[in-house]
């Protein structure tokens, strides 16, 4: 029987010998992490904010705009930048929703200062259990010059995972389906399109250590597996089987997560 998809916050826990790798996602941020290296990536660009940070001595390689960079700092990426990474040791990655954030006016990625990124992770307390209420409570500085997005934005954005229609989501918010297209693309520099496969992508993750990745992509909602592995090569520069290792075994998830995210998916 194919899994439903998740309505709230969800995560897993993957282990075996000195390996750990974990996924959270709830609403506005997902959360991966990694103990181990993993090799260069195929060129890819989110349709969301990328906080990628090294930890425990760990560090990041990043090709873009031309220029190689090798940091033990972290590294902020805006929406649709373009790029290439590859990890050395323990690393995390964070990806908060086009939507929280304006339009950047710039595609280059910047580096983030050690002290930076390790407040942002720690309020995420990553080490112990992934807590999106005090990010989201509390997000980096980074973030706050940019200004509000239109709330008729958020609220489509919210409705993507529900799968209607865009002709629906425009009557509902009183606008035509190419006017809708238009806001959303001038709010946060990112095509509606991609906002949805981007949602659907997080969906069949969430599901991907429960079943087959047929039945995850089925479920989220793409047209078949080789539709879900392009995305996921297309966004996260790696198949599903990258991301969601077959090889590792699923542990429970930090229950202190799933009750600090319930707290957020319920305001």
């Amino acid at each position: 029987m194919t899994a439903a998809i998740p309505t709230g916050p969800v995560s897993w826990r993957l282990e075996r010998d000195d390996r750990a790798v974990t996924f959270a996602s709830c609403g506005e941020i997902s959360v991966f992490t990694d103990t181990a290296s993993t090799l260069m990536s195929s060129a890819h660009a989110h349709p969301a904010w990328t906080l990628l940070v090294p930890v425990d001595g760990g560090r990041v390689t990043l090709l873009a705009d031309g220029k190689g960079r090798v940091d033990d700092d972290g590294f902020l990426i805006p929406p649709r930048t373009w790029h290439r990474v590859k990890t050395e040791g323990p690393h995390v990655a964070v990806y908060l929703e086009a939507s929280m954030a304006a339009r950047p006016k710039t595609e280059r990625p910047r580096r983030i200062p050690t002290t930076v990124a390790r407040r942002m992770l720690d309020s995420l307390a990553v080490d112990s259990g992934i807590d999106p209420s005090s990010a989201i409570a509390d997000l980096d500085t980074s973030f706050q010059h940019l200004r509000p997005v239109d709330p008729r934005v958020t609220a489509v954005i919210d409705a993507l995972p529900g799968g209607l229609r865009l002709d629906v989501l425009a009557a509902e918010i009183g606008m035509s389906p190419s006017r809708l297209r238009a806001v959303v693309h001038d709010a946060v520099g990112v095509p509606l399109t991609q906002l949805r496969l981007w949602s659907r992508l997080g969906h069949a993750l969430a599901l991907l250590p429960y079943g087959s990745a047929a039945d995850a992509a089925a479920t989220a909602g793409f047209a078949d597996q080789a539709h879900f592995t392009r995305t996921a090569r297309r966004f996260m520069g790696r198949t599903p089987a990258e991301l969601s290792p077959r090889n590792l075994s699923l542990r429970p998830p930090n229950p202190r997560w799933r009750a600090s995210a319930a707290a957020v998916a319920a305001r």
